[in-house]
């Protein structure tokens, strides 16, 4: 029998983390659009790179807006990320690797939308990303299934459809941070409460959206405890302000 999913309608985070260039295709393809030409490894691990969105950036009805300030559209760039997101099951500020899995309450699936003009040209100029990630209707969750430690195992799937056709494709072992490590490093440095959530980076393929453009989100489960398979979707259509 498939798991009772927890709604995301009952879900109030105080934080909505997210993670930054996790997938090593993704950084890649990042660099690119900005011209960076891309360094050597050092050889050492890098820190989770992290920043956050508002609570006000939540979206639970599908609905995506192109933002504008006083009629003036803020972007002609926005663009589309699926991720796998983290539901925080109960409140640390320290956790250790071991039982970092045993704090995710439930995981699914979500869009981070992005104005990637702002994000570069305010990247050059040093400012902070808010503006490019944190305004409204820029963080689209699917309700969550339970999470297992069977399910984490399972190597889950997420892909996103536009206008039904297949743009992003990944698996949670191809991330550099796991959702264990990203817990364990997030209770630390920040703290985690309960029904924050986390959004653990977006694999390559990112791109433009439109008005009327229709996402479909998904993510693939296996492992749930009970042997079965489970499909979580995420439906989302671009509108005017």
């Amino acid at each position: 029998m498939p798991e009772e999913l927890i709604s995301r309608k009952e879900i109030a985070p105080a934080s909505i983390f997210c993670v930054g260039k996790n997938y090593p295709k993704h950084a890649r393809e990042i660099e690119r659009m900005e011209g960076i030409e891309r360094q050597e490894s050092s050889g050492s691990r890098p820190e989770p790179i992290i920043f956050l969105k508002p609570s006000t950036a939540l979206e639970t009805s599908g609905e995506i807006l192109m933002p504008s300030f006083e009629g003036r559209p803020l972007s002609d760039d926005m663009h589309y990320e699926v991720e796998l997101v983290l539901l925080v099951g109960s409140p640390t500020d320290g956790c250790s690797l071991e039982e970092a899995s045993s704090l995710i309450r439930g995981i699914g699936v979500g869009l981070d939308m992005t104005l990637r003009d702002v994000q570069f040209e305010d990247r050059k100029k040093g400012h902070p990303w808010l503006k490019s990630k944190g305004f409204r209707k820029s963080a689209l969750i699917s309700d969550f299934v339970p999470c297992t430690p069977e399910m984490l195992g399972s190597n889950p799937e997420i892909s996103l459809e536009l206008n039904g056709r297949t743009v992003q494709e990944g698996r949670m072992k191809e991330m550099i941070h796991c959702p264990e490590e990203l817990l364990h490093y997030l209770s630390y440095l920040y703290g985690l409460r309960r029904d924050d959530l986390i959004f653990t980076g977006t694999p390559d393929g990112v791109g433009r959206v439109s008005i009327g453009d229709r996402l479909s989100a998904r993510l693939s489960l296996s492992g749930s405890g009970r042997g079965s398979a489970q499909e979580i979707r995420l439906e989302a259509t671009v509108q005017e302000y």
